[in-house]
């Protein structure tokens, strides 16, 4: 297996291999032979009861009224992509899905069966006049599903990563957040004198471990800089002066007790549920941690977020961890123009407000109003440029990530490893995968 494919395909896993030989075709929405018109399939990454299925279930039935389209919708729950996938050789089983880039660019776009939605964004929107589906979504957002120059993912829900809080607790930050990773290492240093947790993490996760030096590493570098060092098949860049200080950050916080007791050792979501009743300070999470944490969380918990500090970055403005969960169209479709149109109509500021207000969440249109508990991530969104997670290293580079990267890192966020053995391992490693994978 070449390098390319080893590197696009790693998580497809089983179902993926059904669809290896794949090819694609058909028109800007990807429909193979035009359909009726009057219906279509949607099949969801979203499970019945989820605030987000209310809000999108709700959404559909206006579509329906006002269309006469008849939608057939199904709520499979986050295996969408694996239920869909054998099918795509053939006419798929959908028409329309939603679901996020890393997911879409491996099980889809590796195999050329995920339109090229650009021609989406010319489509009107229902009852706003002038407005295209390119008006209302800011390019920044856009790109996040973007694959191979091709628009993959039509987005229309934005997770933010940050340093989660209790404005409650640290009323200071909201007013003055600290500018760089010193200044906010002065805080961590004195709630760990006053004899409180600073941080929280449950180390059994390796992606949430792997946040730490993702963002130490693009903090400093500016985005792209991680996706770079994964990309070096020599390894070498790893050792380089910038990545060693990354990981230097990381170990003097897992060797110098700024984690909350356990964290090593627990079993997720154990030291969440510390930090979520005032056991531990800072969280580095996505935004959907509000909902998430929620129904446990301390009575009265004021959910703030900081844009982890930037670090001297290059660039002009700050950078902000982020991922998309948007719509995707199966390049064999048969109902792509019915697609279209149901795309456009969620896109409309009611329907994309009820989405917000139901799912406690961030769309993808700014003119919407957020909840009071996303309203620093929402603020970070609209300040920043965002980049995908992990510097879209997970995706790019699967099993690399999962099999060398994971390893090292969950014993360097630790303190199992020191940061120079963690570069030299992680050079040595990097190195070896790449000649195995000829």
């Amino acid at each position: 297996m070449n390098r390319r494919l080893i590197r696009r395909t790693a998580a497809m896993g089983v179902a993926g291999a059904l669809a290896l030989g794949l090819t694609a075709c058909g028109g800007s929405t990807g429909s193979a032979a035009a359909g009726s018109g009057k219906e279509l399939t949607y099949w969801s990454m979203w499970k019945e009861g989820e605030p987000q299925q209310k809000a999108l279930s709700a959404a559909i039935e206006d579509f329906t009224a006002e269309t006469g389209i008849e939608v057939k919708v199904q709520w499979q729950g986050r295996d969408v992509l694996k239920k869909l996938q054998p099918t795509l050789h053939g006419v798929p089983a959908a028409d329309l899905i939603d679901r996020n880039l890393p997911q879409v660019k491996s099980m889809m776009v590796s195999t050329d069966s995920a339109a090229d939605l650009s021609g989406v964004l010319k489509e009107p929107i229902p009852g706003e006049p002038g407005k295209t589906v390119g008006d209302v979504v800011p390019a920044k957002y856009l790109d996040l599903g973007k694959a191979e120059g091709k628009q993959v993912v039509l987005p229309y829900a934005i997770v933010a990563n940050g340093l989660w809080y209790d404005g409650k607790s640290f009323p200071a930050l909201g007013n003055k957040p600290p500018k760089d990773w010193d200044a906010f290492q002065a805080t961590l240093a004195a709630e760990k004198e006053a004899g409180r947790a600073p941080l929280a993490l449950d180390a059994d996760i390796p992606d949430y471990g792997a946040y730490w030096y993702s963002n130490f590493v693009v903090g400093a570098m500016g985005p792209g800089s991680f996706h770079a060092a994964a990309a070096d098949e020599s390894g070498k860049r790893w050792k380089e002066p910038g990545y060693v200080e990354a990981a230097q950050r990381v170990s003097t916080l897992a060797k110098g007790g700024y984690f909350a007791d356990g964290y090593a050792a627990s079993k997720f979501p154990a030291i969440q549920q510390k930090w979520a009743t005032g056991k531990a300070g800072f969280l580095l999470m996505g935004s959907w941690i509000a909902g998430e944490t929620k129904p446990y969380a301390t009575s009265g918990f004021d959910f703030r977020m900081l844009p982890f500090p930037t670090d001297g970055a290059p660039g002009s403005g700050a950078s902000i961890e982020a991922t998309t969960f948007g719509w995707v169209v199966p390049s064999k479709a048969r109902q792509g123009d019915a697609a279209r149109k149901l795309v456009a109509f969620l896109y409309g500021k009611k329907q994309m407000q009820a989405y917000a207000d139901e799912a406690q969440g961030i769309v993808a249109r700014e003119d919407i109003e957020v909840a009071p508990a996303m309203a620093d991530a929402a603020a970070a969104l609209k300040a920043s440029t965002p980049y995908n997670t992990f510097d879209g290293v997970d995706m790019d580079f699967a099993e690399w990530w999962t099999k060398t990267f994971h390893p090292l890192h969950t014993k360097l966020v630790t303190g199992k490893i020191s940061a120079e053995d963690f570069s030299d391992q992680l050079a040595a490693q990097s190195a070896d995968f790449w000649k195995r994978a000829g």
